[in-house]
């Protein structure tokens, strides 16, 4: 299963540059508004990489999980 998130960040560039060293350039990285990234991690990548690398990754920052429904991480 693919992984949607929304990062709170200021940039997209952050959040590339914070998933770079696990999923290259392989993640989905968008702008949602001023505070909030949108994340997409495809199925493939998930499995090849792991969900606890993505998710140790974006460790420093909240983190709100599209599908469980909760936000995540730092406050």
């Amino acid at each position: 299963m693919s992984l949607q998130l929304i990062v709170l960040s200021g940039s997209a560039a952050d959040v590339e540059s914070m998933l770079a060293p696990s999923c290259g350039d392989a993640a989905e990285v968008f702008t949602i508004d001023t505070e909030n990234v949108g994340v997409s991690i495809p199925t493939l990548l998930l499995d090849s990489v792991g969900e606890e690398k993505i998710r140790a990754a974006l460790g420093h920052t909240r983190v709100y999980d599209l599908y469980a429904g909760v936000w995540n991480g730092a406050s």
